[in-house]
């Protein structure tokens, strides 16, 4: 029994080894073939390479037309907003004290020039008027009495001196008599008397007429003042009734109808609704592209539309906190134009190379951007073939486009480029 163990086993391992040749003959067979396919696919490849390059550089070279990468300078921040205001707008205010009787408009009504609006309560001042002109007949009255009193004084005064006239001729022959004898002492004496005392009243009439002149020129001041008093009582009744200075609108009502208007206080707002203009801030670095007379275009949002313009002021006088002028520009149409819009201000292109605030872009042609597997490039031409090239586009302007990155000045680019074109393409320039 155990002889037939011991023979058994070298059988069992025999047949337990006998798979393993068998395996790696299998193993080896597969990476020759391996190999063999892949020098073969190779080999292929190379040769169509090899024929490609070939029949590339046999093409015959496509026409095209071609331009150059510029390096221009563009004008900034030429986009100004702004609001649209009236060219006229006044805060209609009281100059006197008193209820308001009437009031005959509401917002948003348009007025004529020298309607009335509102009609202010004046009773008190129509009493001070009373007043006034009674004063006005005092003063008058005593100017009256003082001329009177002078014109008699006047009167008085040549009486006096007809009297004095004729006192000194009698004292004259009275001398002479008492001179010769014929007369005495006393008679002379008597008319020495009368001539002192005719000299007394006329100094006392002469006082008398400046003392009436005086009179008169202060009650004729009196007359003046009282006339400018009821002149002033007036143009207060005037002023109780208030009126359109200018066609408008009504755009605010600060009072009502019974409330006390006082002297100064805001009664109605009026614009002017067909003369508007376009206010905007305009920066100190474009303030010198800006001139008076010059035309240029306002797009107003709300209406989705352009209008000219004119500029009329530039205030001369920046804000010192953010260093920007007020423009104003009026504007030639006003149709559906109503104050308060916001609109853009657009200048008109104009390149200005040495302007503060320009900046230098490369521009290149619209027509020779291409999409291809939507990336926007262009196809440059490099040692006589093409080259796709990525690019990143900017503004445009007119026909060209800024470019911000993938190509440099002077660069050659095809022109409305053929779909059929590709990398590499020989190309022969136009």
């Amino acid at each position: 029994m155990v002889i037939n163990k011991l023979s058994s086993h070298p059988t069992q391992t025999s047949l337990q080894l006998h798979p393993l040749p068998m395996i790696g003959v299998i193993l080896g067979l597969i990476l020759v073939s391996g190999g063999a396919g892949w020098w073969l696919s190779r080999l292929d490849n190379k040769e169509q390479f090899s024929g490609d390059t070939v029949s590339a550089a046999t093409a015959t070279p496509i026409s095209v037309k071609t331009a150059i990468v510029r390096l221009l300078s563009v004008e900034t921040n030429r986009i100004l907003t702004g609001t649209v205001e009236p060219l006229e707008t006044v805060t209609l205010s009281s100059r006197v004290m008193g209820h308001v009787r009437q009031l005959t408009v509401q917002e948003g009504d348009r007025v004529s020039a020298g309607e009335t609006l509102v009609v202010i309560d004046v009773a008190d001042i129509q009493a001070q008027g009373s007043q006034a002109l009674a004063g006005v007949n005092m003063a008058q009255s005593n100017y009256q009495t003082a001329q009177a009193r002078l014109q008699e004084a006047r009167a008085q005064l040549l009486e006096a001196e007809a009297e004095l006239a004729d006192a000194r001729l009698e004292q004259k022959r009275m001398r002479m008599l008492q001179e010769e004898g014929a007369v005495s002492q006393q008679l002379l004496d008597k008319a020495n008397t009368r001539v002192q005392m005719t000299q007394a009243r006329i100094q006392q009439i002469k006082a008398g007429i400046s003392q009436s002149q005086s009179s008169m020129n202060q009650a004729q001041a009196q007359v003046k003042q009282a006339q400018a008093q009821v002149n002033q009582v007036s143009a207060n009744l005037n002023y109780g009734t208030i009126v359109a200075p200018f066609d408008g609108v009504i755009t605010r009502k600060h009072t009502e109808v019974g409330a006390m208007a006082g002297a100064g206080q805001p009664l109605l707002t009026l614009e002017s609704s067909d003369r508007l203009r376009f206010s905007t801030q305009v920066p100190e670095s474009l303030i010198t592209q800006i001139r008076q007379g010059q035309k240029v275009s306002v797009h107003l949002d709300a209406l989705n539309q352009d209008l000219p313009g004119t500029v009329s002021q530039i205030i001369p006088s920046a804000d010192p906190a953010t260093r920007n002028f007020t423009v104003k520009v009026a504007l030639d149409q006003t149709a559906q134009v109503i104050p308060g819009m916001f609109g853009r201000l657009k200048l008109g292109n104009r390149p200005i190379t040495k302007q503060p605030g320009n900046r230098a872009v490369l521009m290149i042609s619209k027509s020779a951007i291409v999409q291809q597997f939507g990336i926007t490039g262009v196809y440059k031409v490099v040692d006589g073939e093409t080259s796709f090239q990525p690019i990143t586009t900017g503004k445009t302007y007119g026909s060209d486009i800024e470019v911000f990155s993938g190509l440099k000045q002077g660069d050659q680019l095809v022109i409305n480029p053929s779909p059929a074109l590709k990398d590499n393409t020989p190309v022969q320039l136009n």
